[in-house]
């Protein structure tokens, strides 16, 4: 438990300076509340939501390999996977640890590494 109260709080903090990277002097709310209305990542949502999280995740790399999915989605998905829990991700083949995994891996389709 302490192990993955300490990955969950590393994540959150590579959130945070991604987000302040990306939107140095922005509202946060105001962008997230943007960016999660775009059609591309209702679509990532509605997976989530169906518990769909690796399809999510293959959506959200094509999506960027395409261009319909910028750095900003890709935090604010994990994020989203964030705030379920383990044993969710975990009954859906996901995990934590993937979340970190997928978002350094995300990142670095934008050339940040962390």
């Amino acid at each position: 438990m302490l192990k993955n109260d300490f990955l969950l709080k590393q994540i959150q903090e590579y959130i945070q300076f991604l987000l302040r990277l990306i939107f140095p002097e922005g509202d946060l709310a105001l962008e997230k509340k943007k960016i999660t209305e775009r059609k591309h990542f209702r679509e990532l949502a509605h997976l989530i939501d169906e518990g769909r999280y690796n399809d999510a995740e293959d959506l959200l790399f094509d999506g960027a390999e395409e261009g319909t999915m910028d750095l900003a989605s890709g935090i604010f998905f994990y994020q989203m996977l964030l705030d379920i829990p383990e044993k969710t991700l975990r009954t859906h083949d996901f995990s934590t640890k993937e979340i970190e995994t997928g978002l350094r891996d995300f990142a670095k389709l934008f050339n940040v590494e962390f």
